[in-house]
């Protein structure tokens, strides 16, 4: 399943950003503070709209703790809870939505002078009103409309009715891109597609015999040496490669969300890394959606997709700009990205 487009309103600091022409290999450029992060989490709460949950996930990924449901308010547009964050997307020529709206509570003083905390809906009017979780409400394709809750203080999850989401979607921040899972690398043993990582991990470490699962779901490079040696002490960039392989195969027809894909890889492992991405995200049908900083990986991914598949046209990179309170995206498709980069235009 792929994206086609998405609009966000009101979603952190984004008023509104409309993004159209998605194809399977998808980098998202621009300055600092610009957005780019937040677009995929955006894709992340659409493509899960049936898991209440996932503002926490969102959270977590930035490092940040929730103390209580109130700070669910960093989602919100200037922390303004009255303006719901609202999500629009078409994948595979389907259309879904999702509103994401504060649930209140109300306190009154009772049994002399002892506050009570009383559920009501958003648009109940109170002096003193407390919110106490988000509310997901969303509609299918087919018109279906469905109501999830998620409370924080009271660790509740309402899921919404027998809604069964058919995209799969998974988002690895710029914190745990190099983590390989040792599940996903399972997956790979099983499917036996062991040997064309081999292949791409010798294009970094020339070394690189074989790989292997051991005790507790360690992973182990053999580079003919006397022992194995765990992929802990390699460099980044092979973790950062084996993990990200092992993440495509296991979105097989689904979409991979990856914050600064470049971290951990050095500007002469780019071309390497990007014709395996590219190859595998054919091969398992994934549409990847990535951000970036840097100018060696779009150049990279401009040049593998030249040579892997020249006229081609399944790559999309969008530069993301802000201009006060607005935003806008600018789409290069593979051929004016390729003119711009060989005149030295700024795309980033």
């Amino acid at each position: 399943m792929r994206y086609q487009s998405v609009t966000i309103e009101n979603f952190r600091g984004i008023s509104r950003l409309d993004i159209g022409d998605f194809r399977r290999v998808n980098l998202l450029v621009g300055k600092n503070n610009c957005g780019k992060t937040s677009v995929l989490e955006a894709m992340f709460l659409l493509s899960g709209m049936g898991n209440p949950q996932l503002p926490l996930n969102i959270h977590t990924f930035r490092d940040l703790v929730l103390s209580n449901d109130e700070d669910f308010g960093f989602m919100f547009r200037n922390l303004d809870f009255e303006v719901p964050i609202e999500l629009n997307g078409r994948v595979d020529a389907h259309d879904r939505k999702l509103r994401l709206t504060p649930f209140y509570g109300i306190h009154q003083p009772r049994n002399g002078g002892k506050e009570s905390v009383e559920s009501v809906s958003l648009s109940a009017t109170s002096n003193v009103r407390v919110v106490e979780g988000i509310n997901f409400d969303f509609v299918t394709h087919k018109n279906e409309r469905f109501h999830g809750e998620f409370h924080l203080k009271e660790s509740k999850v309402t899921l919404p009715g027998k809604y069964k989401e058919s995209l799969v979607c998974s988002f690895r921040g710029s914190k745990n891109a190099d983590v390989v899972d040792d599940k996903q690398m399972e997956n790979l043993l099983v499917q036996k597609k062991l040997d064309s990582v081999i292949t791409v991990l010798r294009g970094i470490e020339p070394g690189v015999q074989d790989v292997r699962m051991g005790a507790r779901s360690m992973v182990y490079i053999d580079i003919g040496a006397e022992r194995l040696l765990p992929i802990n002490v390699m460099g980044d960039g092979m973790r950062k490669v084996l993990a990200l392989m092992a993440a495509i195969a296991a979105m097989k027809n689904g979409v991979l969300l990856i914050d600064e894909i470049e971290n951990g890889l050095h500007y002469s492992s780019l071309s390497v890394a990007w014709k395996a991405i590219l190859a595998a995200c054919k091969e398992y049908n994934v549409q990847l959606i990535a951000t970036t900083h840097s100018d060696e990986c779009i150049e990279a991914l401009s040049e593998s997709y030249g040579s892997v598949e020249p006229g081609g046209d399944d790559i999309r990179l969008f530069r993301i700009d802000k201009d006060g309170e607005t935003h806008k995206a600018f789409v290069f498709d593979a051929k004016v990205l390729r003119a711009g980069i060989e005149k030295g235009f700024e795309v980033r």
